[in-house]
């Protein structure tokens, strides 16, 4: 589906599961003692919302992630997903971290059907789901290749159509693109934002950008240095799709430039201007 379709479309339905995070903390034990790492974080992921989670790094950005996968045992407070706690891995998602985690020995389709193999999926409604969602990607005809004639951003794509293909209405992406030359990393972005509009999953999305944040995102969570809290929440209500260059736009120019000054980014030209 183009660019073009989307716009012209009718809105989707959103798909997605609605998180809630209550108190929230993550207390590491290490050699040299208990580290605090994140929390207490309060913040509600509506249904088929696209959230943002940008800060500094260590913040507890992926630690928030993982604790809202269930991958990691909150030291105080809890999350639920559509209503019901999360007390182990939760397995009704996709997850997609910065290492697409792909397996050399197999071939591209046979890469993305892992996920159905996993599952116990149909295996011919699968295959073709599956070539489906590669052909939208862009990886049509590179269905029999390997991993490593692969360029990185193609990988990527790879393990972005793993994670959506049994449709799970909750996807998890940790820095997804921060191995990524700028260009590619470009085009990544509007794959995403047509697969989100498509299909309304709920979206948590970790990156250290604030422009893919302010493109792909209802709303921008930015979280202060270690122990990670919320500093504020900024919803991005510009239409879809949006492109990258809109970094003129009167929203995006205003949060950028608040994200930037919460996170003590200084912006030279200005202090050149005002000296």
């Amino acid at each position: 589906m183009s660019m073009a379709d989307i716009r012209d479309s009718a809105p989707v339905a959103a798909t997605g599961t609605q998180i809630d995070v209550r108190g929230l903390e993550i207390e590491y034990e290490t050699s040299g003692g208990p580290v605090h790492a994140l929390g207490p974080i309060d913040l509600t992921i509506g249904a088929g919302e696209f959230v943002s989670v940008v800060g500094p790094s260590g913040c507890g950005k992926s630690t928030l992630l993982k604790a809202v996968a269930g991958l990691i045992r909150p030291s105080a407070g809890g999350v639920s997903i559509g209503g019901a706690p999360i007390t182990k891995p939760h397995s009704d998602l996709g997850i997609v971290f910065q290492n697409p985690l792909l397996m050399d020995w197999r071939s591209v389709l046979s890469n993305v059907l892992l996920q159905a193999e996993m599952r116990s999926m149909p295996k011919q409604q699968a295959t073709a789901k599956a070539k489906a969602l590669l052909a939208q990607v862009g990886l049509a005809g590179f269905e029999n290749r390997r991993p490593h004639e692969l360029s990185g951003g193609m990988q990527q794509r790879v393990g972005i159509c793993r994670a959506l293909l049994h449709e799970p209405p909750l996807i998890m992406m940790d820095e997804p693109f921060g191995a990524l030359d700028a260009l590619t990393r470009e085009q990544m972005c509007y794959d995403l934002q047509d697969l989100w509009l498509e299909r309304r999953p709920t979206v948590l999305f970790i990156t250290h950008s604030i422009s893919e944040a302010t493109l792909l995102s209802d709303r921008v969570i930015v979280m202060s240095k270690r122990p990670g809290q919320i500093l504020a929440e900024y919803e991005m209500t510009r239409p879809r799709p949006r492109l990258l260059d809109d970094d003129e736009h009167p929203e995006v120019d205003r949060v950028s430039r608040e994200i930037r000054r919460l996170l003590g980014v200084t912006d030279h030209a200005t202090t050149k201007k005002a000296s």
